[in-house]
Order: structure tokens, then sequence, then C-alpha cells
């Protein structure tokens, strides 16, 4: 709430938004205007009505101003000026034509504007440029464990203090909260089923309406494949295949909708360039994250309670679906993710916002105590540390802890941190 930048929350439908504006609010003193631009009042607005919007609360905040001054001044109402800045919160602004003007004159005027938006698309470059170094963004995604356990009312333990009843009362809750996912109203509620009911709204508001689309059946048949086969890699025609769409483009733009909304999103691999490749070299290694149109890539639902509502009877695969729920938290950490894949696979690299150095290679696994597949998820998960010199490497699992160490091929010990993915997400 310090500065005087335009505030932008961005998230999906039904992640808390309205109720964080609310928040905010209480704690903002003066003039305060709430518009929601989904009521269907608004639906015919123009740039005469949000200046009119502006007007009236200009003549509450002179109103309010001359109650103040009472009978001690006769100044006419013209000449009485609001004590407080107006406060703007403005509800899913996407929906308005023209917003950016409007906002951008408030702000140069002096209002405070907090606005909120279930696009990721709002954020285009040309929006971005017109703010620049005059817009904070706070990406608010379903609730994380610790989230979900404080919504629950339950204290948020620290890993290394959990008495065995206290981890066996944590992985309970961690199972629920793995199988509902993280909106607020399906946790309050306890009723994982809304999920079904976001997934429709989300695809109705902010993909059918919202950009016409003239074939809602193919689209929601798109969705519906890539959230029930979650964490996994496609191809353009498998994509095609499963939506009964012919057009490519058809499908990339449709791809582009579903990760605006929230619905999906797309990790590319960390691609190999080779020699004949136009691309430069970065850092001195033959490794750069590409387009990810232009390389393979990994789809992720934007959220795990998705999986049993939206196609109930398809064969659960716990786990990819634990593998997204990693990646989901992870997002929420602000890490940029990839992923490796030569003759191995490991399910994330990470690095740091704004740098291209990957500095942690994470392996997921829901059951870790198969010999063989320990042996596929070290190995992956080396390939990568000696893909890109890293001297630790971890593997997520669902209750399986421990150190590893190994011998690297420059005969270096690395070390391996086994640890469950519940307690990885308290700390």
């Amino acid at each position: 709430m310090d500065g005087s930048e335009v505030n932008l929350i961005y998230g999906p439908l039904h992640a808390g938004k309205t109720s964080f504006l609310k928040q905010i609010s209480g704690l903002l003193q003066g003039m305060k205007v709430y518009i929601n631009f989904e009521d269907s009042r608004f639906g015919d607005l123009n740039p005469d009505g949000l200046l009119e919007i502006e007007k009236i609360a200009d003549e509450f905040c002179r109103r309010e101003s001359e109650d103040e001054e009472g009978s001690e001044k006769e100044e006419k109402p013209s000449e009485v000026g609001p004590v407080e800045p107006v406060s703007y919160f403005l509800d899913e602004i996407q929906h308005v034509p023209g917003w950016e003007s409007w906002v951008d004159r408030l702000q140069s005027e002096g209002a405070r504007v907090f606005m909120t938006s279930s696009s990721a698309g709002l954020m285009n470059q040309n929006i971005a440029s017109r703010l620049e170094n005059r817009i904070r963004v706070l990406k608010l995604p379903p609730f994380s464990f610790k989230e979900y356990l404080t919504l629950k009312g339950l204290r948020v333990p620290r890993p290394g203090f959990l008495t065995p009843s206290r981890c066996d009362e944590m992985l309970c809750h961690f199972l629920r909260y793995f199988d509902n996912g993280g909106f607020p109203d399906v946790i309050k509620k306890d009723n994982y089923r809304l999920s079904r009911e976001y997934f429709e709204e989300i695809l109705e508001k902010e993909l059918i309406d919202r950009h016409n689309i003239q074939d809602p059946e193919g689209l929601k048949r798109l969705a519906v494949f890539l959230i029930s086969n979650m964490a996994s890699e496609y191809s353009l025609n498998t994509l095609k295949k499963a939506s009964w769409i012919d057009d490519e483009d058809t499908v990339r733009r449709y791809m582009d909708y579903l990760e605006e909304a929230f619905l999906i999103y797309r990790v590319p691999m960390y691609n190999h360039i080779s020699e004949k490749s136009g691309y430069e070299k970065e850092k001195g290694n033959e490794y750069r994250k590409e387009n990810t149109k232009e390389v393979p890539y990994k789809i992720y639902a934007g959220d795990t309670g998705f999986f049993k509502t939206v196609f109930p009877n398809y064969p659960d695969s716990l786990g990819l679906r634990f593998e997204n729920l990693v990646f989901l938290e992870l997002l929420r950490q602000g890490k940029q993710i990839s992923y490796f894949h030569n003759t191995r696979e490991c399910d994330f690299l990470v690095n740091e916002k704004g740098s291209q150095e990957i500095n942690a290679a994470i392996q997921v696994s829901f059951c870790f105590g198969s010999p063989a597949v320990r042996e596929r998820e070290i190995l992956g998960l080396t390939a990568a540390m000696e893909e890109f010199g890293l001297n630790e490497g971890f593997i997520l699992t669902m209750d399986d802890e421990g150190v590893m160490k190994i011998e690297g091929k420059d005969g270096e010990k690395k070390k391996i941190i086994i640890n469950s993915a519940w307690k990885w997400m308290l700390e």
C-alpha cells in the first residue's frame, strides 16, 4: 500500500482476489470506490461511462469534505477539495475496453488504484511499457499448503520440530490438500466438487465469451484432455486428435487462451542448441531455453483439484499429479522452471528470475521405494547435475527422506537430498 504505483492483482477466478481487495480497503482512509466490472450492468461501458464514475466519486468526496467543514467555512463547493486521495478498487478490469488510458490518468492525478484480473494476458507488452515503473504486479494463485493449514485454523509447524504424531497429522492434511487443490472455498467448505464449477465458469467467461470461441466443444475437449493428462509432454498432432480440431493455428490459439486463464501452464524443455543453429551460445554452454512454441514442453494444470472433477472416470496417475503439485509450489516461489531431457529426464530445472544460470535440479517421485524407480530417478537427476555442474540435487517424495552421496564423472562427490514434498512445502 506504500507508494503511488498502480497495483495489479491477477490470478484465476475464485483464487481470492476480491477478498484481498476488501482486506486492503479496510486499511486505507478516505473515499473508496469499488466496482465489479463482471456485473452485467457494465457490459456496455464506454470511456464516457468511466469519466462519469470519476465525476460521481469526486462529488461524494466534495460532499464529505463539506460535511467536515460544517458551518465554520462558507466556501463554495467547488473550492472544497478531498482530504484524502480517492482509492479505486477495480475488480476484473480486463472486461473494460480502453481501461489503460483511464487508469493511467487516475494514477497521474493522485488516485490510489488497486485492480484485479483473471487473465494473464492483461499485461501485454504495450500495457507493460505504458505503465513501466508505475505498476506493481502480484500474482495470486490458489492457496499453498501453508495457506491451506492457516485457513483450517492450524498452526504451521516447523519441519525440523515435528513429533511422529504431528507428522501423521500433517500428512493427512497434505493428502487432502493434494486431492482437493488450493481454491479457498473448496478448502473452507471441504467441497472438491466446486472445482468443476470453477472449470466450467473459467471456460465460459474467460475463454468462450471473451474470445468469441466458435468451437466451444473443441476447446473444452482440449482442456479436459490436458488436465486429465497433466505433467506430460504432447505433440501438436496429439492435441489435434484429442480435441478433434484440424487447424494447427486454432489449437495453438486455444492453448494460449487456456494459459492466459490459468487453467494450464506450459513448461519448456531446456533445449540443446547445435552448432548449426542460429542461436548464440549463452555463458559458454550450449543450452538455451527457447520459445515454448519452438521446443517441446510439458503441460501442468492450474490446480490439482481439477483432476477429480473435470474427468472423474479417467485413470488416476498419482505420480504425474504429484509432480503437478510440486510444479505449482515452485511457481508460487517465483522460480523460472524448465525440464531436462536427453537420454535421461529430470523433472525440474530451476533458475531465479532474470538469470540464465541453473541453480537447482529437482526430481519428483510419488513412490520411491521400488529399486527400479530409485535407479531411474537417481540417474535422471545425476545426468542433469552433471550437465549443469551442480554438486547438489533434490528428490521430493511422499514420505521418503535421506541423503545420498554419489561420485560424479570427474570423481567429485555429489549429494542428493531426499525429502518429503509436504515438509519441503513447509520450509
